[in-house]
């Protein structure tokens, strides 16, 4: 029974291990200025990439994104009193062609000796433009978490839901939207299951094609998930499909 419980532990390898105060480094964060050394080297604490990154935009004003506010919540991914960290910055705002949104996700989790260990695998951070969503409905952010009962008894994983589009398109508007989720195996993170719940084009003569998903989840844990897709306009829906957690692989199979 001893070499079981020590066989599930949670285990950080070294180089995932970070001496930071959470506490402190938010003040921080919300402290720095915005394109200063001290907002580079705190998110570095986190190991977490600068903003902007990769999808950034090339105008001077990138230089300078702005934070508008940090997260921290309680997600029991691990069984360790992980909590997971998101900090949401802007750059160029009111730049209609520049306006970046940017989220800078860790998932962190409590050691004994004092230190976190920061999850791998999957990053959840993401950079997009702020035009770059639905024309109806649309969030605030590009992406929002969520926590949910899925594949063991106490514990979670993050359900991620993506919003994106385009409304200026002379051929037509575009919207869609997405959900996954990730996992904690061992001290990385790992994606489990995705869908399209959303997806909407109407043409340049003013038709709309919309096509929306429903996602059920069952009762007994491993869940299994259903999703249903619907066309509007049609005389029924499609054939429910249904998928069940399989633990050799980690992830959501078709049934």
């Amino acid at each position: 029974m001893i070499a079981l419980l020590l066989a599930t532990a949670f285990a950080c390898p070294q180089d995932q291990k970070l001496e930071v105060d959470l506490k402190a480094w938010k003040a921080a964060m919300l402290a720095a200025r915005p394109g200063t050394d001290d907002q580079l080297y705190t998110l570095a604490a986190l190991r977490l990439q600068s903003v902007p990154g990769d999808n950034a935009p090339e105008a001077p004003c990138a230089r300078k994104p702005v934070i508008e506010g940090i997260d921290i919540f309680e997600a029991n991914l691990t069984g360790e009193r992980d909590k997971l960290v998101q900090a949401r910055f802007r750059v160029c705002k009111g730049d209609k062609e520049n306006e970046t949104q940017a989220l800078r996700i860790a998932i962190l989790v409590p050691l004994a000796d004092g230190q976190l260990c920061k999850l791998d695998g999957e990053d959840l951070s993401l950079d997009q433009r702020a035009s770059d969503k639905p024309c109806e409905n649309a969030g605030k952010l590009p992406r929002t978490l969520d926590f949910v009962e899925l594949t063991r008894k106490g514990r979670r994983v993050v359900q991620t839901t993506d919003q994106s589009g385009s409304c200026d398109d002379p051929a037509g508007n575009t919207g869609a939207v997405k959900t996954a989720f990730f996992e904690a195996q061992g001290a990385a993170l790992k994606k489990i299951f995705e869908a399209q719940i959303y997806d909407s084009t109407t043409q340049a003569q003013g038709r709309q094609l919309v096509a929306r998903a429903k996602l059920t989840l069952g009762k007994a844990v491993p869940k299994e998930i259903t999703v249903q897709r619907c066309i509007e306009g049609a005389s029924q829906c499609e054939d429910p499909d249904v998928y069940e957690y399989a633990r050799a692989g980690g992830k959501y199979v078709r049934k």
